[in-house]
């Protein structure tokens, strides 16, 4: 791989191991996807009638009412709020995100905050939160609106297990109020199908990457759902001079997710999902029988986007910790990226391309028999 622009910087590029994340750097885009940037390139539009006529078109390919393609999944969190808050209306749209006298309230269960649910407050929207850590019931989640609600929020990510209210119940309670319900399903692709599983269900804006599983460029994503929501999603954001205006997508960002999109939903997801099975198994291999370390595959595709070790050492006889062991790697020779999940050394095969895999299997060996050594009393 040429690195050229990389040497200039001083920056080692890494084997990607953690997985789709942004730490990473998300995913590798396709040879068309790059194309078809360098394309875009070469040309100037009207970029209300871009941002348009992409969402016109990646709804038909997805079969949904209406899209709008965002600054990552963030980008679609903050527009989001303000679609809610605002609707079309351009005096509440330019006074954002002053919400003096608007509905500003959105309703998030506590034990489904993420970090990045700070852009919903950015818009200025107030984050209403029910329940606790450990859960919440639908009547607490229905007994918190009121007059200043605007919309309920739901998250769906692995990390935060099947705790609280269903996605179905949430989004019965807010129809039941006349509210919208937002979903965020930013890392839950591949599969193709929940492109439109929160849809299908009634979620009124749904928010994806663009820049992880959909391989397209970094700082893309998606909001999907209904035609007058993501109205005023547009009226929130670039090029217009509203609250989203920070939150520009180029030219060569948005016809770079359409193609990204495009590759995606002709793929298919079980050879993709069998292929990185066989590297997790490779790598699992590599460290069988070693002691004080046991390596797990979670191949539950209704949590994980493709299967994942759960590798997990014990601490009192080797001294081994995860987070020792994602510090080794990263120091090491090649680079790898993985990370520390609830205990455990998490690694994900899903960019892993050529012989990455048996790298990674090699070097995690070598880390664990170079550290996991008995502690003496």
């Amino acid at each position: 791989m040429a690195v050229g622009v990389y040497d200039r910087l001083g920056v080692r590029p890494v084997i990607n191991a953690r997985g789709m994340n942004t730490m990473a750097s998300g995913s590798l885009m396709p040879q068309p996807v790059l194309d078809a940037i360098a394309e875009a390139a070469t040309a100037f539009v009207d970029m209300e009638e871009l941002n348009r006529k992409a969402g016109e078109h990646i709804a038909r390919l997805i079969g949904v009412e209406a899209a709008h393609v965002t600054s990552g999944s963030a980008g679609g969190l903050l527009l989001s709020a303000a679609a809610v808050i605002t609707r079309d209306d351009m005096t509440a749209i330019l006074q954002l995100p002053d919400t003096t006298g608007l509905k500003n309230g959105i309703i998030i269960e506590r034990c489904r905050r993420i970090r990045y649910d700070q852009a919903l407050r950015t818009a200025g929207a107030k984050l209403v939160e029910v329940g606790d850590e450990d859960g919440c019931t639908p009547e607490q989640l229905e007994a918190a609106i009121d007059d200043t609600t605007a919309a309920i929020m739901h998250i769906v990510s692995p990390y935060l297990g099947n705790s609280g209210v269903p996605v179905e119940k949430a989004i019965e309670i807010a129809h039941k109020h006349g509210l919208p319900c937002i979903v965020d399903g930013a890392s839950t692709l591949p599969p193709a199908a929940h492109l439109t599983k929160w849809t299908s269900m009634g979620a009124d804006l749904v928010i994806y990457s663009g820049g992880k599983g959909i391989r397209g460029p970094q700082g893309s994503g998606l909001l999907l759902g209904r035609k007058d929501l993501i109205r005023a999603v547009a009226l929130n954001g670039a090029p217009n001079g509203a609250i989203g205006r920070p939150c520009k997508v180029s030219k060569e960002d948005i016809v770079g997710l359409v193609t990204a999109l495009e590759l995606f939903l002709a793929e298919d997801w079980t050879i993709e999902w069998n292929r990185h099975a066989e590297q997790a198994q490779e790598i699992m291999d590599a460290v069988a029988g070693m002691p004080g370390v046991t390596a797990v595959l979670d191949d539950n595709s209704d949590v994980w986007t493709t299967p994942t070790i759960l590798l997990e050492v014990d601490t009192k006889t080797t001294g081994l910790t995860p987070e020792v062991l994602v510090m080794a790697l990263d120091d090491g020779e090649p680079r790898i990226l993985t990370r520390a999940f609830q205990g455990k050394l998490l690694i994900d095969p899903h960019n892993l391309y050529g012989d990455e895999a048996t790298i990674v299997a090699r070097r995690l060996r070598e880390e664990c028999a170079r550290i996991a050594v008995p502690v003496t009393a």
